[in-house]
């Protein structure tokens, strides 16, 4: 028998453990390569990184602009019906009431809601035109970064902020345009764009989700964008007066995934494992479709029945369980997805003053106040924590 020799000589010893140990090196001066050129200023680029989220902002800012008219108009309503009643009682005539038109606090201060409207919405444009130029350029010089977003499972969601956008910014705008024709055409222009870019879109994510392998930890609020969407639609046709068989087309579509999809959401979020901290303020989503759900079925049938009541009141419970979990949102660290907080909240006072100005009940005039003012905070709040993010480039990093 062969002895066979299974030492080694201390040199080739040597050299096995030099190459383990830089084979054990490789992987790790590998990521330190990777870490610093993700650093390095050459890799980031704001343009190639630009959140599709960010959209969400415009969805706030312009919220916040219909939410603060619809206040104008409520507080307008209510000084002059209350200085038409002192002047019947008092029998002072035309002076009485302008006196008291004047006098009264609602009349001082909707004049004040107005023009903060107006700023918004005009901020909401600005921001807008901004956006669609960065994210054009995306696009064109970046257009693997925009195939990936179109891609993305969760990213996909929020390119319909984009004709959601649109339509927020035609239903502020339509009544103010009607007296100027280039401005009336462009609106109706921008309204048929928007709806059509919106369907084309409510198709692509759907294809996408019956053709992808979509996996139930991905499912959160966030894939009701699209569903809130088709509901915005009849909510800006209506001002404009367009089509009703059009109008109904997307509320139909919005209202059957509205319920379809608040059933999947809700059994995964009590079943399954909890959102990641990134998509918690996706839950205040929650409250936008059942409050456009109210403003659409006024815009449409021209009145509100037991039908409405029962979508504010889901709106109302979504409010009242999302407020009381506030301490979960207090310690969350800003991500583009804050702006999810802004729409719902401005949908929510849209809704509560809408049903207001049926009777002037005190209740639905409070809570649209109380969203009115959560809106206002939230979409100051979170532009200061977005334009700190933008200015130090760590929302570039998302």
């Amino acid at each position: 028998m062969q002895n066979v020799n299974t030492e080694s000589s201390p040199d080739s010893t040597s050299q096995t453990q030099d190459e383990v140990e830089s084979n054990m090196k490789e992987p790790h001066n590998a990521i330190s390569a990777e870490s610093k050129l993700a650093d390095s200023p050459v890799a980031i680029s704001p343009i190639a990184n630009l959140p599709i989220a960010l959209f969400a902002s415009v969805m706030g800012i312009g919220g916040l602009s219909l939410v603060l008219k619809k206040a104008s108009v409520v507080f307008g309503s209510v000084a002059l019906a209350n200085a038409s009643f002192n002047s019947t009682t008092l029998h002072s005539g035309a002076n009485a009431l302008e006196s008291s038109l004047d006098s009264s606090w609602q009349g001082a201060v909707a004049p004040f809601l107005w023009w903060g409207a107006y700023g918004f919405a005009v901020l909401a444009v600005a921001i807008f035109a901004l956006l669609l130029v960065c994210y054009g350029a995306k696009m064109l010089y970046h257009f693997n970064a925009f195939k990936a977003d179109l891609k993305h499972q969760v990213k996909i969601n929020f390119l319909s902020s984009i004709p959601i956008s649109m339509l927020i910014i035609v239903a502020f705008w339509s009544d103010l345009s009607s007296g100027v024709d280039l401005l009336w055409q462009g609106i109706l222009g921008l309204f048929y764009v928007a709806s059509a870019l919106q369907l084309l879109l409510s198709l692509y994510v759907m294809s996408f989700w019956f053709k992808e392998s979509m996996k139930s930890a991905l499912l959160s609020p966030a894939w009701f964008i699209p569903i809130v969407g088709n509901l915005i639609v009849p909510l800006s046709g209506g001002l404009i007066n367009a089509p009703k068989e059009l109008l109904l087309f997307f509320f139909s579509i919005g209202c059957f995934f509205w319920i379809l999809l608040s059933a999947m959401i809700m059994q995964r979020l009590i079943f399954e494992q909890s959102l990641e901290s990134k998509f918690i303020p996706t839950l205040f989503i929650f409250i936008a479709p059942p409050s456009i759900f109210v403003v659409d079925f006024h815009s449409l049938f021209g009145f509100h029945n037991a039908l409405s009541f029962v979508g504010f009141n889901v709106a109302l419970f979504f409010v009242l369980l999302l407020l009381s979990l506030g301490n979960i949102f207090t310690k969350l660290s800003f991500t583009p997805s804050w702006w999810a907080f802004t729409f719902p909240l401005c949908a929510f006072g849209i809704a509560s003053f809408d049903l207001y100005m049926i009777d002037f009940k005190c209740f639905y005039g409070l809570l649209g106040i109380l969203g009115l003012v959560m809106a206002f905070f939230a979409v100051v709040l979170i532009s200061y924590k977005t334009l700190r993010a933008v200015a130090s480039g760590a929302i570039f990093k998302e």
